[in-house]
């Protein structure tokens, strides 16, 4: 029986199937890293939505556009008459957006949010009304309850009640509701006899917004020509949408852009009436900046758990190569003492991160888990040069993860070719080995022995 015992505590394959359970285990608590980075990413949503709740959401800014309720007669077979009281929608001949936006960082405890104070202005002309292109009779349109509404997503941030100036007669903004299907919901400007069939020329308008929100202003180009201009104090905005400004400016006090959209390529009418059924599809017209931050540390962590594996699997195969190479041997809770060392990494990464940023929790969570493994390597390996070699197998390690999470466009090609160079190195390594001896080839004995240190 001893005989027994002593062979398979010999066998290289016995010890490679214990190093294989030893990492499923570890896989455990490295569930639980990526569990704890979870709840504190949901904290920070929490945390964020609650902001936004109270100062303001990310604003889309649609409108204005001239409502007219009109009467459509129908006359049944009998020659009664039945009347159907519906609405035509009229966009801006011209558009012009002019965006003033000052911008500040708000927190929830250790989280943070970008916010903004902006002063909106919205000017432009809507030319004459025809409603012959429609079918409509101009004797049936209710010009007395005409109205203009401009469409905010988040009204509640709305500073101050607006006005609007229509050919020079001011009138207030009310709130509106849904009033035009396909646009965020809206405040209402009630026209009353500002309009009448006489009068029903050019209309020109000019309306300013104070709102706050956050994270991001987005506009739609319901002019037949679009002209915005946003100013920011922010320095690193995003533009986002499915139009690029034509000219943009950016330094560390702000940027300003500019755009110029012309309604060729839109995918909804100048006009149209809620009879025929049609609701515009504007989400492909959208436009606008996002308050750009840097990525998410709970995001470049969970990235940098899914090769946490690879961490545990190279330093098991880096003592294991001592026991094979060098003769040593290594009890398998040495092994997991290493291991949690590893995963304790990523737990110091995230916890440090929140406070002092990713990049010097990385250096600090490496340089603490990295001398962690180096000094107990040291008293376990026996040789100083042996703890140097797993030294640095690890500050390869941590440099390759490091780059990895920040090429983000290549973020699988570098992680393929770091796992195929490890492999490679690892098969170089073993090359000669007889695994059912766990000797060495005579040819390559002394090269191997040399290299680990023994």
């Amino acid at each position: 029986m001893q005989t027994i015992i002593s062979r398979l505590r010999q066998s290289a394959s016995v010890k490679v199937f214990t190093i294989g359970i030893l990492i499923l285990l570890l896989l455990i608590p490295l569930g639980m890293v990526r569990g704890t980075i979870d709840d504190r990413d949901m904290i920070h949503q929490t945390a964020r939505f609650d902001i936004q709740r109270t100062w303001g959401q990310s604003q889309l800014i649609a409108g204005p556009v001239l409502v007219l309720p009109y009467d459509i007669v129908h006359v049944d077979g009998r020659g009664e008459r039945f009347v159907n009281r519906t609405e035509m929608y009229v966009l801006p001949g011209k558009l012009g957006i002019d965006a003033s936006v000052v911008s500040e960082i708000r927190y929830r405890g250790i989280y943070k949010v970008p916010v903004y104070s902006a002063r909106i202005r919205l000017h432009g002309q809507f030319a004459a009304i025809d409603t012959g292109d429609l079918g409509i009779d101009d004797a049936n349109i209710h010009w007395a309850d005409a109205s203009i509404v401009v469409g905010v997503s988040d009204g509640r941030a709305i500073a101050e009640t607006p006005n609007l100036e229509l050919n020079g007669v001011t009138v207030a903004f009310v709130p509106g509701g849904q009033i035009v299907d396909g646009l965020p919901p809206q405040i209402q400007a009630p026209l009353r006899e500002i309009l009448k069939p006489d009068r029903a020329g050019d209309l020109a308008f000019d309306t300013v917004l104070n709102i706050k929100g956050s994270e991001s202003l987005s506009f739609l180009p319901l002019g037949d020509t679009t002209h915005a201009s946003i100013e920011s104090t922010w320095p690193s905005p995003s533009f986002s949408g499915n139009y690029l400004p034509h000219t943009r400016e950016v330094s560390d006090d702000g940027f300003r852009a500019d755009w110029q959209v012309s309604s060729i390529g839109r995918s909804f009418p100048s006009q149209w009436t809620k009879a025929s059924g049609a609701v515009p599809s504007t989400e492909s017209a959208v436009f606008g900046v996002d308050l750009y931050l840097p990525i998410s540390v709970y995001r470049l962590t969970l990235r940098a758990v899914t090769y946490g594996v690879l961490f545990v699997v190279l330093t098991f195969v880096s003592y294991f190569m001592f026991e094979v190479i060098a003769g040593l041997k290594l009890h398998p809770l040495q092994y997991l003492m290493v291991g949690m060392a590893n995963v304790i990494f990523f737990l110091l990464l995230i916890s440090l991160a929140e406070h002092i940023g990713f990049g010097w929790s990385y250096i600090s969570s490496a340089l603490a888990s990295s001398g962690l493994v180096v000094g107990y390597s040291y008293s376990v390996l026996g040789q100083r040069g042996r703890a140097i070699i797993i030294g640095g197998v690890l500050f390869v390690l941590y440099c390759f993860l490091y780059m990895t999470l920040r090429a983000e466009t290549y973020a699988l090609l570098a992680g393929s070719i770091g796992l195929w160079a490890a492999l490679a190195m690892i098969m170089y390594l073993t090359r000669r080995i007889d695994w059912y001896q766990r000797s060495v080839a005579t040819d390559s004995d002394d090269g191997q022995k040399e290299l680990f240190g023994s």
